[in-house]
């Protein structure tokens, strides 16, 4: 048998490769988020980006906070860790991790965009960054937990099918038990009559014999206290079995039960109580046939009578004894109510009990419901002695544990269809982001050197502006001494919110200092 440690171990890695091979094709394709070229995507730095989303994410199990936390701040450095960043956040989900947790990691993400995106693109990227968190964290924690909870509602209904399952064993053994006890006290009232019985004639026989032929009394004296020896073995075996101290049955008791009169006067008892019951007898009466049998015919007809009471009193019910050569068959039936009536609470013990008994007789019991939707009680008993022990009939089927876990390979499929759905998703969003240009990187105003004339500042950016020192005032930072500055205004785009402006400051000795800064543009000029 495989361990199941060296699969679980077999699984990471294999995760961990497939996590790794798709930040790399990730990486490919989605765009710098800010960094020069000569960090980003260059080896060295992809290599160790790879090693820490690897390393997070098979410590997620072990340090589950720490490797969410550190993952969502990856993940906003290098958008191509996403893959890796699901992997954790179902982990984290799935255990039951607290969501304000999730609420700080979705944070995390656009703090990392505000403090590293330039000023000129951030308020675009913070927006696209936020539909991948959610598609990256987000909805993986929420896959986990749900699952994780639909596992703890799977167990749970298995625990309760499994206690329900004792409860009903428990309640079916002691039927059995109260029902072996029942025919146990049978047999100790039975037997002790007649060994009564015979220690009263033994007495007689000695009292008789006395004075006449010694070897008679003797013989009889012999008989007399062997079987009240054996008397009182027998009811120091069998003690007093009667379950919960209630007497017997005073016509289960008797010689009569199971007869036809003992049939007839159940079914009488129980129409006089309202049902409508009908009684066929077919074959000869039980008179002959071994008390064992009759005393079970009388307890099926007694408790299928009973449960149809408590259970269906308003249908109608048909009672049939049929008395053959080997078996006596018993059926009792009932059709379905025309109205439901009342139902009265039962210990489910009754139909077991019954059960045992004829098993013990070797006959076979059933007892469930019709097509039609009645209800059927049915026994057939052997009337020989020595009739081999039947198989119990009419249990309730131990039906096999059918509820698997899906298979590991099924499972690795589910979740690399996921992760690649995750993947897409990202690559889609992503995608809508422009790359950054070299020139993004670059100063505006690495062309002008400082100790320019301003006719060679003007060359490369033109004239002074009159309409861009007015923006500029109050919002300008504070002018060099001695100098006298020039301004000029950035090719900004129509609709933006804020210009960029340049500024040259000139002295003495040529070009002082060279700066730029925004200005807000008024709404009505956008």
């Amino acid at each position: 048998m495989v361990d199941r440690r060296l699969v679980t171990v077999l699984a990471e890695v294999l995760l961990a490769g497939f996590v790794a091979g798709v930040t790399i094709f990730l990486a490919d394709l989605l765009p710098a988020w800010g960094w020069p070229e000569v960090f980003y995507p260059s080896a060295p730095v992809l290599t160790a980006v790879i090693a820490c989303a690897v390393v997070l994410m098979l410590a997620r199990r072990r340090f589950a906070v720490v490797a969410l936390l550190a993952a969502v701040v990856l993940f906003g450095l290098f958008p191509a860790t996403g893959v890796a960043l699901a992997v954790i956040a179902y982990t984290a989900g799935a255990r039951g991790r607290r969501w304000p947790l999730f609420g700080l990691a979705a944070l995390l993400p656009a703090a990392v965009v505000l403090l590293t995106q330039p000023a000129f693109r951030w308020q675009y990227v913070l927006v696209v960054i936020a539909v991948s968190t959610l598609s990256c964290l987000v909805l993986p924690a929420l896959v986990g937990a749900m699952q994780a909870q639909q596992a703890r509602l799977v167990v749970a209904l298995r625990e309760r099918a499994e206690s329900l399952a004792e409860a009903r064993q428990v309640t079916r053994e002691r039927a059995r038990l109260e029902e072996r006890s029942r025919i146990a006290e049978e047999m100790h009232d039975q037997l002790g009559h007649r060994l009564s019985l015979i220690t009263m004639f033994s007495g007689a026989l000695e009292v008789a014999a006395e004075g006449k032929d010694p070897e008679l009394r003797q013989a009889a004296r012999h008989v007399r206290t062997t079987a009240k020896v054996a008397l009182e073995e027998l009811r120091q075996s069998l003690g007093v079995l009667r379950p919960g101290g209630e007497p017997a049955e005073p016509a289960e008791a008797t010689d009569a039960a199971g007869t036809e009169a003992d049939i007839a006067d159940l079914v009488a008892s129980s129409r006089d109580a309202g049902l409508d019951v009908t009684f066929d007898w077919l074959g000869t009466d039980l008179d002959g046939v071994r008390p064992p049998v009759r005393r079970a015919v009388h307890r099926v007809v007694r408790e299928a009578l009973t449960n149809v009471h408590k259970h269906a009193a308003a249908a109608s019910v048909t009672v049939v004894v049929d008395h053959g050569p080997e078996l006596v068959k018993i059926v009792v039936r009932n059709g379905a109510e025309p109205v439901e009536g009342e139902r009265l609470p039962g210990t489910g013990r009754g139909l077991v009990g019954l059960r045992e008994r004829v098993r013990l007789l070797g006959g076979t019991f059933t007892a469930g419901p019709d097509p039609d939707g009645g209800f059927a009680v049915t026994a057939d008993l052997p009337k020989r002695a020595d009739a081999p022990l039947a198989e119990e009939a009419g249990e309730e089927p131990q039906v096999a544990d059918t509820e698997r876990r899906p298979g590991r390979i099924l499972s690795g499929l589910m979740l690399t269809t996921g992760l690649a759905a995750v993947a897409a998703l990202l690559l889609t969003t992503l995608a809508f982001v422009p790359p950054l240009t070299p020139a993004d990187h670059e100063d505006p105003l690495a062309s002008v050197k400082i100790g320019m004339t301003p006719e060679e500042v003007e060359a490369w950016f033109g004239p002074n502006e009159p309409s861009a020192h007015a923006a500029a005032r109050d919002r300008e930072p504070p002018v060099p001494e001695d100098t006298y500055c020039v301004y000029t205004p950035a090719d900004d785009p129509p609709d933006a919110e804020t210009a960029a402006i340049f500024r040259f400051c000139f002295g003495d000795g040529g070009l002082v200092e060279k700066t730029w800064f925004e200005v807000p543009v008024p709404k009505e000029t956008r």
